[in-house]
């Protein structure tokens, strides 16, 4: 019984030390290691952009599945995001091998990309390119060690904004507006939360307006 204690204790161990690499680290192999792929493949700026994306795809997710298990950050998703890690490890990838990564796309190709990027923000304002608003009705608000507010948007889905500074508008957070409808512009980060054991993207409110 002793023996049995002790090997899973050892293999526990060597598992949290398999996984003692940053989300930051993680994302810079994957960022090498798609860089080395795509090389590999030898992708011409004549391919179609479809095969480009096909390519990219397939050695994005053969490195998310060989180093995800080295970063809590990855290991504890139940589903992977490949979008949001495309996008993440892409630009790391433009400063690792970045002439290299953006030669296999022709200059209409680059602006296309960009048009696209800029289009995914219509219907969102922002005072900053960081920061999205958005319409929704005020719920409730709660005082703990971070303060946040409730809201619903008008497809009834829950939305929770936390306070962590003073913004323009933070006045209007008072019972009596409970139920009117607000512009909220926000911006997203990444806090870590200890009952999930990795990190999560949360809003943080930088503006109220009354509509």
């Amino acid at each position: 019984m002793k023996r049995i204690t002790i090997a899973l204790v050892l293999l526990i161990g060597l598992n949290l030390n398999a996984q003692k690499k940053s989300k930051e680290e993680v994302l810079d192999l994957m960022a090498e290691d798609t860089c080395q792929c795509l090389s590999k493949k030898k992708i011409k700026t004549s391919d179609t952009m479809d095969e480009k994306q096909m390519a990219l795809g397939l050695c994005l997710i053969q490195s998310y599945n060989e180093h995800k298990s080295k970063s809590r950050y990855f290991s504890k998703q139940k589903t992977a995001n490949f979008e949001k890690i495309g996008e993440e490890v892409g630009m790391v990838m433009a400063t690792k091998c970045g002439e290299e990564f953006l030669s296999i796309f022709s200059s209409e190709e680059l602006v296309d990309i960009i048009e696209d990027e800029e289009e995914d923000t219509i219907g969102f304002k922002s005072s900053d390119e960081d920061n999205l608003s958005i319409e929704v009705e005020l719920q409730s608000m709660n005082n703990d060690a971070i303060s946040y507010i409730e809201t619903k948007d008008d497809f009834d889905k829950s939305h929770i904004f936390l306070i962590t500074e003073e913004f323009e508008g933070y006045e209007l957070l008072k019972k009596s507006n409970f139920g009117k409808s607000f512009t909220i512009t926000y911006k997203e980060v990444e806090l870590f939360d200890l009952s999930e054991k990795q990190y999560i993207t949360k809003k943080v409110i930088t503006k109220l307006e009354a509509l």
